[in-house]
């Protein structure tokens, strides 16, 4: 994984932007990403409400789960 971490500030809050290159098909982050956008619809979770879209949830998520596994110590 690549990434990249720049900083700045706005209204007095420092603002952290990452990017980064995550090892993960763009089918499969499209796929999880229609999966929580039709979870929030049964929901009827208002639009704007969330603070990421679910594109941008669902890459959160994949990450969450690709470092989660990687600090898991061996059998």
């Amino acid at each position: 994984m690549l990434a990249k971490v720049m900083s700045g500030r706005t209204r007095g809050f420092a603002l952290v932007t990452y990017v980064a290159l995550l090892d993960v098909p763009r089918p499969v982050v499209e796929c999880l990403a229609r999966l929580l956008d039709a979870n929030r619809m049964r929901l009827r979770t208002s639009k704007g409400s969330r603070a990421l879209g679910p594109f941008r949830q669902a890459v959160l998520v994949l990450r969450w789960f690709r470092e989660r596994g990687r600090a898991l110590p061996d059998p």
